[in-house]
């Protein structure tokens, strides 16, 4: 079987960002700079590419999911603002792409987004009040 056979029908598989090689060269410059360093050089650009918007929301769950010390000392107003950002690009994103997702990754999503609205909906709302008084 030659190679050309090999990939025949696999053009039409999309290939995630994590796939890429402009991923891959991300992931090299984070192994060999430092990840601080490779953050620095995204944030001084204007646009990013998909990767490089990918890459900076890994450190972001990497730093909010650890619960780093020095973040919790950030005031709670500047917290809430950067995960309003966060939740506005992901709004965008959803709306525009419309992306079908199977079964298992529409649960996963579903019952992140149900955990995260811990203190948002009337159940917990109301356990705050009580806890409050």
């Amino acid at each position: 079987m030659a190679e050309g056979e090999l990939y025949e029908g696999l053009e039409a598989l999309k290939l995630t960002i994590f796939e890429t090689a402009e991923w891959r060269e991300l992931i090299n410059r984070e192994n060999y700079y430092g990840p601080e360093q490779v953050l620095e050089e995204i944030l001084d650009k204007r646009t990013w590419s998909n990767a490089e918007i990918l890459w900076v929301t890994r450190r972001l769950l990497y730093h909010y999911g650890g619960k780093d010390r020095l973040l919790k000392q950030a005031p709670v107003e500047r917290v809430f603002l950067n995960f309003a950002g966060v939740l506005r690009v992901l709004f965008m994103l959803l709306d525009h792409l419309d992306p079908e997702l199977d079964e298992n990754m529409r649960a996963y999503v579903s019952a992140k987004l149900a955990d995260a609205t811990w203190g948002i909906n009337e159940r917990t709302r109301y356990y705050l009040r009580k806890a409050q008084s």
